[in-house]
């Protein structure tokens, strides 16, 4: 296994690997992201395994979805959020996140923010 903490996590990215599933607990404050595989652009880069993105304590996470249609965007509630099939874009700041990509049910694109959170990932080697 790799563990990664919040500083090693911003040299992350997700290159043709697919969301497997996610875990929200709103009242445990935890998100949980399984994902295929990553790329860790230190050194030379190395590919890495199956992984787990691990998210916690955080002070605020807002879910929003763009309407391709209105071409707004819409919050989603934490109750019926929708779950990314892939990570497009994703940036790590301090201990703020954005993860982007496109959703598992309806297609669309959207968009985690997660404020003053704890993190941290472990990969298969």
């Amino acid at each position: 296994m790799k563990f990664l903490d919040k500083r090693a996590m911003k040299y992350l990215s997700f290159p043709d690997f697919d969301v497997e599933n996610m875990e929200l607990s709103t009242k445990e404050k935890t998100l949980k992201v399984f994902i295929a595989g990553a790329w860790l652009d230190i050194d030379e880069g190395s590919q890495l395994g199956r992984g787990i993105l691990y998210f916690s304590d955080w002070e605020k996470i807002t879910i929003s979805r763009f309407d391709p249609q209105t071409e707004e965007w819409l919050t989603i509630s934490e109750v019926n959020t929708e779950p990314l099939k892939d990570l497009c874009e994703v940036q790590f700041a301090d201990s703020d996140v954005s993860l982007c990509g496109f959703s598992t049910p309806s297609g669309h694109w959207v968009k985690w923010n997660i404020q003053k959170a704890k993190m941290r990932a472990e990969f298969a080697d």
